[in-house]
């Protein structure tokens, strides 16, 4: 065996000590770079995340939950009751908001609907035998109410009801455009200029869903700005189940084409849910939560406008879950509240996330730039007609 010398060993020992030293030192720098560089990375990118949302800058402790029915229809079109026998219906439980929105006829102020008349539908009606074990005075009698002694607010509306190819029903608020004797684009005209807000009602209904794609729905989004939203649920969607994936998927193709609020063509579309009510078991399946800061006109008109609201979508008799707030902390949106067993996420018409938190830089992917929320009962069916959810209008997310 070759042995060193001492001497040689010495000088060895010391070269290979320095080389050591410094290796560690350049492994120490190198693992320092680097862990600056994730740290800036995500540092820099949770700086750069923004979410968009009507939501942000509620307060929650003190917002007032109203909730709010915007599509019924009385004996004055083709309803089954009369205007105060449907105000009252509503008021026994505990509705806030109230839209009578007969087709073609403005069925307001309340306080006059003894000067309205019952429609000739209504007689033909009662011809054929059609309303029978129905009372009379529910029927065929107007009463007036005042809506400020029954703490509700009233909301000017009506159903301009054009059909045909490029043509929809609609629901229009706070104005006095009924869209009699008018086509469907002079109509929505009208109700714009007016100050009016409209709404696309029940587009999965087969007379709505034949004659009208998604490029229809975007061209009059993009050309009347009023439009606010799009059902994606009304009781009718119980009885006629295929409803259901039809208005999701609809909705969908909407929020995929305008993309996020950096988009240069972007435009919010708020989903809408309502009882589309003519009769009585049509009644509280499909409605609205408006957060408002007060209960008067002016804030009604700006949730629907600014999408400040939840929908609501029950069985007859159910009980729908209640959202207590929705928090925001950098990319993450936190959801609390009560009635419901289940939250899910959605984006592109695909459930991506469950549980009351989503965060888009964990939980999403780099394609997805928006999401809502669903919370509901675990007995929730449409097919099965049971259960409630409250859904959530989208938050949008820019990644800069």
């Amino acid at each position: 065996m070759i042995s060193l010398s001492n001497g040689f060993k010495s000088q060895y020992n010391h070269k290979e000590g320095s080389r050591i030293i410094i290796i560690r030192r350049y492994l120490l720098s190198v693992s320092a770079y680097l862990i600056f560089i994730i740290l800036t990375f995500f540092t820099g990118c949770s700086s750069k995340v923004e979410i968009f949302s009507p939501y942000k800058g509620i307060d929650w402790d003190n917002v007032i939950q109203a909730r709010a029915q915007l599509h019924t229809h009385t004996t004055a079109s083709d309803g089954y009751f009369s205007p105060h026998y449907v105000v009252d219906r509503y008021h026994e439980l505990g509705y806030d908001i109230l839209a009578i929105t007969d087709h073609w006829l403005v069925t307001y102020p309340w306080q006059e609907f003894s000067s309205f008349e019952v429609s000739s539908r209504t007689y033909r009606r009662q011809d054929e035998g059609d309303l029978v074990g129905l009372s009379h005075n529910d029927v065929f009698v107007y009463n007036n109410r005042n809506p400020e002694d029954l703490g509700m607010l009233a909301v000017k509306g009506a159903e301009p009801s054009h059909t045909g190819p490029r043509n929809h029903h609609m629901v229009s608020l706070f104005s006095d455009v009924s869209g009699e004797g008018m086509d469907f684009e002079e109509t929505l005209a009208a109700n714009e200029k007016a100050g009016g807000l409209s709404s696309f009602a029940h587009p999965a209904r087969s007379r709505e869903r034949d004659n009208n794609d998604v490029e229809d729905y975007i061209y009059f989004f993009d050309n009347y700005p009023h439009i606010f939203g799009i059902d994606i649920f009304t009781r009718a969607t119980f009885r006629e189940p295929g409803r259901w994936p039809y208005s999701k998927e609809l909705l969908s193709g909407l929020l995929m084409h305008y993309g996020s609020p950096g988009s240069d063509n972007w435009r919010p579309v708020w989903m809408t849910s309502t009882d589309d009510l003519h009769r009585i078991e049509d009644i509280d399946q499909g409605y609205q939560v408006q957060l408002l800061d007060k209960l008067d006109q002016e804030n009604v008109y700006k949730s629907l406008k600014e999408g400040a609201f939840f929908w609501v979508a029950k069985a007859p008799d159910e009980q729908a879950p209640v959202i207590g707030s929705v928090d925001f902390n950098g990319s993450r949106i936190t959801v609390s509240g009560t009635g419901y067993d289940h939250v899910a996420w959605y984006f592109n018409n695909e459930k991506i996330h469950n549980g009351e938190s989503f965060d888009f830089l964990k939980d999403g992917s780099d394609d997805v730039f928006y999401v809502y929320f669903m919370a509901y009962t675990s007995d929730f069916s449409i097919d099965r007609q049971q259960g409630a959810l409250i859904g959530s209008q989208p938050f949008w997310i820019e990644r800069q």
